[in-house]
Order: structure tokens, then C-alpha cells, then sequence
């Protein structure tokens, strides 16, 4: 696994989006805006990953029954120190 900061969700999404990163980790803001141009190829949000942060791992891949273990092997992308998203 190769763990990068995406910088920012928009950056992260992007990333995500390109094919660049397989997962990020983000708020979900960045999917909302994606979603509401229209865009097909959105991604999806998984909710509640932490007590008390608000951030999202979010992917391109559908995938109803997930665990951990499907980001073995996978590109993770961490938003900017000090933002929403949080270093992973």
C-alpha cells in the first residue's frame, strides 16, 4: 500500500477520479459537487469511519459488502494537515 496527502478533497478527488489514487479519504463535500455536475462516474461514500471526525473513504469501485481488507494492496489518499480531511 502507498499512502500519499491528497492535499485538499478536490485534489484527493481528482486524484481518485483520474485512475491516480484506488481509495480517498476525505469529507464528503467533493462527491456532492461531482455528483451534482452530473458526472456519471461519481464515487462512493462510506460513512462513520471515526467517532468524531467527519471523513469519508471514498472509492470509484461499487462495492456493498466492504472491510478493510479491500484496501490491501490499493493507493490511499489523505487530505491536508490542519483540514476536514485529515492525514492518514
Amino acid at each position: 500500500m502507498t499512502l500519499v496527502n491528497g492535499l485538499c478533497a478536490d485534489k484527493t478527488m481528482t486524484a481518485v477520479l483520474s485512475g491516480d489514487a484506488d481509495i480517498g479519504f476525505m469529507g464528503p463535500e467533493a462527491t456532492v459537487y461531482v455528483y451534482n455536475e452530473g458526472k456519471g462516474d461519481y464515487v462512493v461514500n462510506f460513512a462513520q469511519l471515526t467517532q468524531r471526525a467527519g471523513n469519508f473513504l471514498v472509492t470509484k469501485d461499487k462495492n456493498e459488502t466492504f472491510t478493510w481488507d479491500n484496501v490491501k494492496g490499493k493507493t490511499l489518499v489523505g487530505g491536508r494537515a490542519g483540514g476536514r480531511q485529515g492525514i492518514m
